[in-house]
């Protein structure tokens, strides 16, 4: 059964992605809060509208959006192209509390959700939003980044989701839907976008079914564009930063040899050849970088999915849900700010591999008791070869014979493994009142064997280098190091040295629960109640140092090993988990002859051994500043999402966000400024290290205080019986903080330095959007003209790198865009 569907109430239920044909009547696009759609109701007269409900799977059973006792806003293809979502970054303005900034060397985005989220875009680590796409859990968050093309729907879960989602879902969820093939109708579709920016994008379709058991479906999406970010005077010659060159395939298949059993599978190819993102030193139409290396990204993923769902007389499921992903990259990211400092990085080969397989077990949904039990595993691999060039910096100010020209950072198996076992029931006490419970036992495994960062004093060596832990060489009796010096003091002219040894293999495990009561306090109207915990898994970081005098034995890696596995000391090489507690109240309810359509979620939050970077106290008295558990928040909030139809013709929508979110306990050193950065954080610090600040009381980052999207939408019948859609969006915001220190203003000739104002931040901002849609009154197809931005709003979207620099750089989101598309179907 497809996870999506419409559905009015009193009909028969359709699926979600199915034109009819007036599809700006029939199929008005789900607009940015509520996730529903509305059109003239077909059981009453012409003049009778009625809110159409949307069907979603964010329990794991299809149940409609209003009955569905959680925070989800939901999309089918037809409202994602309404509100121009190509991918997961477009989203950002539309859903509540959502918001997401960009990493430049991943080429990724980093999302956050009601305040939760994570910057670590690495191998070492996990994005605390857990993305699903058919089911399929994606670890890397790049997965993300992947065309947003013939779905049946997106769905985005608010909220920790620790028992049917599990793995890091403290923030919430994302499921991706795609669209799967169809048995019993033949149907097609074809899309082309231009735009300035010279963009260029195209989607297409077909659904063939072979016979009355068997269906494929084949769907490809291309864009391009130029990039936005200017290049400074004297920089090298290239593609512009922000340029996009996607691509993606995927073909579907839907087998149904008989009434209880089912299997589908499907293969996806993807590709982004594109320049990635980069910080900028300006905003607006002059937004420029000082670029050395202009961007190269060379990322494939291969994706394999399936799910088979047997039906036994007894009404009982049985469901296997499996997936397979192998992805590669390639890239080339300039680090360099200014014609003085020249520096660029990026994957040499860096290689991903994931495995998933679940079995799931349902009773029907009639039943008064609903039951589901499941087993999860996944396992992911990592092979990384990133280097950094950085041919005129001496590190050391000249007082080496041996500066750090290059950095290679050499993980030659990095992964993770996850077992978890989950059950979940809900009862139905009364015909008003239902209780449901759940719990998920999580037990992770991580492990890093042979990686190393190596530093070297001439960049001309890197193929000279090792790809694994065999190391032998110079002062390396047991055949260990392969010609590398065991640390920069032991090294000889010329020679490349160890800096740090990353070896470790922490394991955790997490019980994490749910408990929900229900109100049907009216036909039309729920109140719920949710107590729910979440768990984020531990991530690994760089290991210890070698600080003898030589030789480098294997007794001397042993410890270094030992080292980096003891917790207790403070010398771990990994971050113990995240886990967070959160009581939410909702309301779900249709009003006004299901003309209007009200959702609200109240809600606190409690996150505990916070995954930052902080200073450490060891047993031995080292002061360390390093990733660890040492902070807290706690985030208060209040989202509401609404529709309303307004008269025959018109349609108004919106959503809000109240967020409180803030550090309760947060002693670190200002990454930037280190002592200076009190200028920024006055504090009285910590009396046991009187040279930390106090970052306790500071706005988490992107988690803006308040922000509110409003939409509307009139349709206009023309005397030829055409219609005309126009239709308008506002997004606002309030102040955005991109760093935990919260810097604001830099004094005037605060160390040499000019004056800058908004280090860490962005000031609040309204965004302006606008289309307009012409249908003819017989055809088949439709034409939009669009402009995004319309102001050209400067909005910055994270903080740039080396903020402590004379000019602060940052990400932004995309100046303003238009085009038109035209949408040609065949049925």
């Amino acid at each position: 059964m497809p996870a999506h569907f419409r559905q009015r109430e009193g009909q028969t239920t359709v699926p979600i992605f199915k034109f009819k044909k007036s599809f700006l009547y029939t199929s008005m696009a789900i607009l940015a809060a509520g996730g529903v759609n509305a059109q003239t109701s077909e059981a009453g007269s012409e003049n009778t509208r009625a809110i159409e409900v949307i069907q979603v799977s964010a329990t794991k059973r299809v149940t409609t959006i209003r009955e569905t006792p959680l925070a989800v806003t939901a999309f089918d293809q037809n409202a994602l192209d309404d509100n121009h979502v190509l991918q997961l970054d477009d989203l950002q303005g539309i859903v509540p509390s959502l918001h997401i900034a960009q990493n430049g060397t991943q080429n990724t985005p980093m999302v956050y959700v009601r305040g939760i989220g994570s910057s670590d875009q690495t191998e070492s680590g996990d994005p605390a939003v857990a993305f699903h796409v058919d089911g399929i859990y994606s670890a890397r968050s790049q997965g993300a980044s992947a065309l947003m093309f013939d779905l049946e729907g997106a769905e985005i879960l608010r909220g920790p989701q620790g028992t049917l989602f599990g793995r890091n879902a403290t923030g919430g969820v994302v499921n991706l839907h795609t669209a799967k093939p169809k048995l019993d109708y033949f149907e097609a579709n074809a899309e082309i976008t231009i735009g300035n920016y010279d963009r260029r994008a195209t989607r297409a379709m077909v659904n063939l079914p072979l016979s009355e058991t068997f269906a494929i479906r084949v769907a490809a999406a291309m864009d391009k564009s130029e990039g936005y970010v200017d290049m400074a005077p004297g920089s090298a010659m290239g593609d512009k930063y922000g340029a996009t060159d996607l691509s993606a395939t995927r073909i579907s298949a839907f087998w149904q040899p008989a009434d209880n059993f089912d299997w589908f599978l499907s293969y996806e190819n993807f590709n982004d050849q594109g320049t990635g993102q980069i910080p900028t030193i300006t905003g607006g139409s002059s937004r420029s970088a000082y670029i050395q290396e202009p961007g190269f990204n060379d990322f494939v993923i291969d994706s394999f999915r399936t799910r088979m769902n047997y039906n036994f007389d007894s009404g009982i499921t049985l469901s296997y849900i499996g997936g397979y992903t192998d992805s590669s990259r390639e890239s080339v990211w300039d680090r360099s700010w200014s014609p003085d400092k020249y520096e660029w990085g990026g994957c040499v080969e860096c290689t991903h591999e994931a495995t998933q397989h679940e079995l799931q077990i349902k009773n029907e949904d009639s039943a008064r008791l609903q039951w589901m039990v499941g087993y999860f595993y996944f396992k992911e691999n990592n092979s990384t070869h990133f280097d950094i060039v950085h041919p005129d910096v001496d590190y050391e100010g000249g007082n080496t014979p041996n500066p750090n020209l290059w950095s290679t950072y050499r993980q030659p198996d990095r992964g993770l493994k996850s077992n978890s076992i989950y059950a979940q029931s809900t009862y139905k006490v009364t015909d008003e009142f239902r209780l449901s419970v759940g719990l998920r036992y999580t037990e992770d495994e991580r492990w890093d064997r042979g990686g190393r960062n190596i530093m070297c004093p001439d960049v001309k060596r890197t193929e000279n280098l090792p790809l694994n832990s065999d190391y032998v060489g110079l002062l390396d009796p047991d055949g260990l190091l392969n010609g590398l010096a065991p640390n920069k003091f032991l090294v000889q002219p010329g020679q490349c040295w160890v800096d740090t040894y990353n070896d470790t293999s922490p394991s955790w495990d997490k019980t994490t629960g749910m408990a929900r009561l229900e109100w049907d306090f009216t036909p039309d109207v729920m109140l719920y109640a949710s107590y729910a915990t979440g768990f984020k898994s531990g991530t690994i970081q760089d290991g210890n140092r070698y600080t003898g005098e030589g030789p480098f034995t294997q007794a001397d890696l042993d410890a270094i090993i030992a080292a980096n596995n003891n917790e207790t000391a403070g010398t771990n090489a990994y971050v113990a988990p995240e886990e967070n507690t959160s009581i939410e109240l909702g309301l779900k309810g249709s009003f006004l002859d299901n003309t209007l359509q009200l959702f609200a979620a109240l809600f606190t939050t409690e996150y505990t051994d916070l995954q930052v970077t902080s200073n450490v106290l060891t047993e031995t008295g080292a002061d360390l500043l390093r990733k660890t558990n040492a902070g807290k928040a706690t985030i208060n909030g209040l989202e509401l999402e609404a529709k309303w139809l307004v008269g025959q013709n018109g349609e108004l929508s919106g959503s809000m966000s109240y967020l409180d979110a803030k550090y309760d306990e947060f002693f670190t050193t200002d990454s930037s400024y280190g002592a200076d950065g009190i200028a920024f954080n006055p504090s009285a610090g910590n009396p046991a290290l009187p040279n930390l600040l106090d970052f306790s009381g500071n706005h988490l980052v992107q988690a803006p205080e308040f922000s509110l999207s409003l939409n509307y939408a009139h349709f206009f019948e023309l005397s030829n019986g055409a219609t005309l859609k126009p239709k308008v969006r506002m997004s606002y915001s309030s102040e955005i903080w991109f760093d935990p220190a919260n810097r604001g203003d830099r004094p005037e000739g605060f160390r040499g330095l000019p004056y800058a104002a908004d280090i860490d931040r962005q000031d609040a901002y309204a965004k302006w959007d606008a289309s307009l849609t012409y249908e003819p009154s017989e055809g088949n197809w439709s034409l939009e003209a669009f402009v995004n931005n319309i102001t050209d709003e400067e909005i910055k979207s994270d903080q740039g790198r080396w903020n402590s620099n004379p000019v602060p750089n940052y990400m932004w989101q995309a100046p303003r865009t238009l085009g038109m598309r035209l949408k040609v179907r065949f049925d």
